[in-house]
């Protein structure tokens, strides 16, 4: 908290300079995206400061298509800035923060020119990934999870409405299968069609309800998850790398890279 934190300053005066405790302040609030003035608003902070000005930056905001409602609890955002395909090669892989959602913790996965798994250059790759958790089982899966993801068209116009393009698919997640979705999620040149006026893409991960009691481990059933093609007929798959995970005690070599 801001107030822990001035605690921690206020006692360091004899090893922290003025600039120094700044700094840290000031990195702290536009990594946590604290904004208005409760990050600086301890009294043994703001007089270690003075009279050096207090910056408080600007709280970030979704980069959202007008009319486009926040993300509810069993939706996950992720807005990227793309100027070109140049910028990315093959491979590179972008992720959104993690989101809890009853015991599974999903993120986007997003491949802005495509996998290298023969995928045309270009193409947007998008999935739907589990983060494993350390207190999770060694054999701990979320069966049948129905998932949908969706690249919001920013409007052309005051007229034009916020749609997107949606594909589901079910899947099961486990150790061994971490992640879903498609590589050909957009096809070359298509993402032009879906750029806001700053150049930025919202793809947007989302749960059905109908599944959502089986984000809970106790009712996890151990049932094998095969994919579900989605309403234009192409199929889900997995991403190119194809990892693993299993819990590691303390002094257990890192596992060997997949290849």
């Amino acid at each position: 908290s801001s107030a822990s934190f001035a605690q921690a300053v206020a006692r360091g005066r004899g090893l922290l300079s003025p600039q120094v405790a700044l700094h840290a302040l000031t990195a702290r609030t536009a990594r946590l995206d604290l904004g208005g003035t409760e990050a600086a608003s301890g009294t043994e902070l703001r007089t270690f400061l003075q009279p050096l000005p207090i910056v408080i930056p600007t709280p970030r905001r979704p980069i959202l298509p007008p009319g486009v409602p926040p993300p509810s609890s069993t939706e996950i955002d992720f807005c990227f800035h793309y100027m070109n395909e140049e910028h990315y090669h093959c491979g590179d892989a972008i992720r959104s923060q993690p989101k809890r959602i009853g015991d599974a913790v999903l993120r986007v996965l997003i491949f802005p020119t495509g996998t290298d798994t023969g995928v045309a250059r270009g193409s947007l790759s998008v999935f739907l990934e589990a983060v494993p958790q350390p207190h999770w089982p060694r054999d701990w899966e979320f069966a049948n999870i129905r998932y949908a993801i969706t690249c919001i068209r920013w409007p052309s116009g005051s007229s034009d409405t916020c749609n997107g393009k949606r594909k589901c698919d079910t899947w099961t997640f486990k150790a061994n299968r971490l992640d879903r979705g498609w590589h050909d999620f957009l096809s070359p040149g298509e993402i032009n069609r879906y750029l806001g006026p700053d150049h930025f893409v919202c793809i947007r991960g989302s749960l059905e309800a109908e599944c959502l009691g089986r984000t809970f481990l106790l009712t996890s059933q151990s049932t094998d998850g095969g994919g579900y093609p989605g309403p234009t007929g192409e199929a889900a798959g997995s991403s190119a790398s194809r990892r693993s995970w299993v819990p590691r005690g303390p002094g257990s070599p890192p596992p060997a890279a997949v290849q």
